[in-house]
């Protein structure tokens, strides 16, 4: 009987909790178990028992909500890492807060470089997927989807070599 109730809070011991409230309970709960065991166990006489098991069990039981609550805190798996965050996320910026990006804002030194990018039309879709009825034929202006690409390039800049992959890009237009 003793072995199984040995072998029950080794168990709880070694498996973990994956938040903040199962680490405290688990702790509590295990250190509240242990301490009155030990008050019963450890007490001088027969009648002291009940109250050094409830004054152990007690004591025990905030002592492991602290170990649970220092073991949980110094896990890496549980606290976010300095170096993962951007600056804005460490000052309390958070996600909600939204940035354009400019196309070659990426990093400061690089900010004034505005590269010569020339567009070369590759193909023109026609956006409506029904035809227009005859009665709004020269009334409503119609849609096209320019599709243009760039060819690579690279930059030399302040002893730098930016290479710049081609890409594309697409235009809505009227006519």
């Amino acid at each position: 009987m003793r072995i199984n109730a040995i072998l029950f809070l080794l168990a709880l011991l070694i498996s973990g909790c994956s938040s903040l409230r199962g680490t405290l309970l688990t702790g509590s709960v295990l250190g509240g178990s242990l301490g009155a065991m030990s008050g019963i166990v450890f007490s001088p006489n027969k009648e002291s028992k009940p109250g050094n098991a409830l004054v152990f069990g007690a004591i025990e039981a905030g002592l492991g909500a602290l170990i649970g609550h220092y073991f949980y805190t110094n896990d890496p798996e549980n606290r976010d890492l300095k170096q993962m965050l951007y600056e804005k996320d460490l000052k309390g910026g958070g996600q909600n807060q939204t940035k354009d990006v400019g196309l070659f804002d990426f990093a400061p030194e690089l900010k004034n470089i505005k590269p010569d990018v020339s567009f070369k039309p590759v193909k023109k879709y026609d956006v409506p997927l029904e035809k227009l009825p005859d009665n709004l034929k020269g009334k409503v202006k119609k849609q096209y989807l320019l599709e243009y690409e760039t060819e690579g390039k690279t930059i030399q800049y302040e002893g730098r070599t930016i290479e710049i992959a081609p890409f594309k890009a697409w235009e809505h237009v009227y006519e």
